[in-house]
């Protein structure tokens, strides 16, 4: 359900959760079968991450999944 929230981002930024309790400003760039690749636009840097280790999504006012 998470990923499929950040699927239909349509190139829009999100709010993305971790399970290490990060959370950062995010843009969809890529997506393999076990990572998923974002730009964060906090730190102006492309970053990626497990599709494990991502809890929550929160785009247009919506959450999906885990979100503090």
């Amino acid at each position: 359900r998470v990923m499929k929230a950040i699927r239909s981002s349509k190139g829009r930024f999100f709010g993305l959760y971790t399970s290490q309790g990060e959370s950062l400003n995010a843009q969809l760039m890529k997506e393999t079968t076990d990572y998923v690749q974002v730009y964060d636009r906090n730190s102006k840097k492309s970053r990626r991450f497990a599709k494990s280790s991502v809890c929550g999504v929160r785009i247009a006012e919506k959450s999906f999944g885990k979100v503090f």
